[in-house]
């Protein structure tokens, strides 16, 4: 044992006797990218919706912070997402179809269970519920064109013409909303 302590020892008097040695560092590191804080983003967002879909300051300051955190947490576009809301129920909360879509993105109460959501009344569960239904077409279809048409009409029913075609119009008039903000989806 005490063999290995004087080992150990003798190495670090090595390694500490070694100041004449220039050092150069091997790893550098990367640049931090700074990012603004997330009230300032909200806000921005807010101003972004207000001015291209017209939405009301209060309305737009409160559902940003929703579609942004959805929208990113979805790998989707914040503006994408805000323009459906905004066709599905012009950013109203407590909204029901007559087919029984309910909420801000209008979701029928079986995706519940599919997004997690407790409360599809919650506006922020069904903005965040919203967000994953369009994602999961988005991944089955390969296309955002074919997931908004399909979060219309459904994916089987893509296969009728007449569905096709209001699916169609669907992401046409979502894409009008998507441009007004100075982007582009289909």
């Amino acid at each position: 044992m005490v063999a290995t302590a004087s080992l150990v020892c003798s190495a670090v008097v090595i390694l500490a006797g070694d100041r004449g040695v220039d050092r150069q560092p091997f790893a550098i590191p990367a640049a931090v990218e700074t990012q603004a804080p997330w009230s300032d983003e909200v806000n921005q967002f807010a101003k972004r919706l207000h001015k291209a879909l017209g939405v009301p300051g209060a309305t737009a300051t409160e559902f940003s912070g929703w579609i942004l955190e959805a929208a990113k947490r979805q790998g989707l576009s914040p503006e994408l997402l805000a323009s459906v809301v905004f066709t599905e129920s012009s950013f109203r909360k407590n909204v029901t179809s007559d087919m029984g879509a309910i909420g801000p993105a209008q979701v029928k109460p079986y995706w519940a269970m599919f997004c997690g959501a407790k409360n599809l009344a919650d506006p922020a569960e069904n903005i965040y519920c919203g967000a994953q239904i369009l994602a999961h077409y988005r991944d089955l279809c390969g296309s955002e064109q074919c997931a908004l048409s399909a979060y219309n009409v459904g994916l089987k029913n893509q296969q009728d013409d007449y569905y096709q075609e209001l699916g169609s119009r669907y992401a046409r008039t979502i894409d009008r909303h998507v441009s007004r903000f100075g982007k582009t989806v289909l």
